[in-house]
């Protein structure tokens, strides 16, 4: 899919938010600079500050240096669950370069993790008020006991679909939600606007990372800039596994894979179970359902350009292949 500095109405302003965070991502020691600024190197669709801008057009009293700092400091609290992530999951890949802990080791990301999260606290204080603060704070919390709940399970393989999506829920959309309002909140918007956004933040979310799920499983290293299969090597069942688990009669022989996902040749097993049973199809069908609940949500806001591209950001990502 196109960049979203490439869409009409981010063209001018995520370019500043990107220049925005280069500024922040400095320090006197040039080991701490390299490590900060690596993450923000590997680029990365920027769709959390993106939602931050759009979010605030809603505002009738919209502030642009307000927006650029408060879409900034999304995009470092991504970035710093990202870095985090690449600890817990192992991964040595991410954008196509290396990830921070497999060039500088993990006591190093889990530093520099912090600084990132560190620097996204100082922003939101100076332009976010307290109302984003205790909304963002409330948001992390639970996005980091949904993943610790998640590897604390027994038997990851009797996940159910409701499990998933409430652990998707609160591991993604939760924050694509924050960020759809906080523009919007932090820029004193109407509450019925705030919560649509809020809404609509949470449905995209949802309808993201089922997609993301199944791009694990059909793009590849090059299109995604990390390792596919991960998911499969990790124990970690997603949608379509979940379904085919359920509805397979194959399920048997996909269990005995997963459970040696390491093994060569597991994932392309695993792939060939899911296609034949459809759950490929079915995930994306449940993806669409989202993205439909999300046209929903913008529906309820004023009709100006920014509805119109959060309608066109959606249908891309839905969409999407990497």
């Amino acid at each position: 899919m196109r960049p979203f500095a490439d869409y009409a109405e981010l063209s001018l302003d995520l370019p500043l938010v990107e220049r925005r965070l280069r500024e922040v991502l400095q320090s006197d020691v040039p080991l701490v600079t390299d490590v900060i600024q690596h993450p923000l190197r590997g680029g990365g669709k920027r769709l959390r500050p993106a939602l931050v801008l759009l979010g605030g057009r809603f505002s009738p009293e919209r502030e642009q240096e307000r927006l650029i700092n408060l879409a900034a400091a999304a995009e470092l609290i991504h970035m710093a669950t990202l870095v985090h992530d690449d600890i817990v999951d192992q991964s040595t890949k991410r954008r196509g370069q290396d990830t921070v802990n497999a060039r500088w080791g993990d006591r190093m990301a889990v530093l520099g993790g912090d600084y990132l999260l560190g620097c996204a606290l100082s922003l939101i204080a100076e332009w976010g008020g307290a109302r984003v603060l205790v909304s963002l704070s409330a948001c992390v919390r639970e996005m980091a006991a949904s993943e610790m709940r998640q590897f604390g399970r027994v038997d990851r393989l009797a996940l159910s679909e409701a499990d998933y999506l409430d652990w998707i829920e609160k591991k993604t959309a939760l924050f694509i939600g924050e960020c759809a309002h906080l523009g919007a909140m932090g820029c004193g918007a109407p509450d019925d606007v705030v919560g649509a956004l809020w809404r609509y933040g949470r449905a995209l979310g949802l309808c993201f990372q089922i997609v993301d799920d199944l791009l694990d499983f059909t793009s590849s290293t090059e299109r995604l800039g990390k390792s596919t299969g991960a998911d499969v090597r990790n124990g970690v069942p997603t949608l379509p596994v979940i379904h085919a688990l359920r509805e397979s009669p194959e399920r048997d022989r996909l269990r005995v894979l997963l459970e040696n996902g390491r093994d060569p040749g597991a994932l392309e097993d695993v792939l060939s179970i899911l296609r034949r049973s459809g759950s490929l199809e079915y995930a994306f069908g449940r993806a669409s359902s989202y993205a439909a609940v999300a046209h929903g949500e913008l529906a309820r806001l004023p009709d100006i350009p920014a509805r119109e591209t959060l309608a066109e950001l959606t249908d891309d990502l839905l969409h999407r292949t990497h």
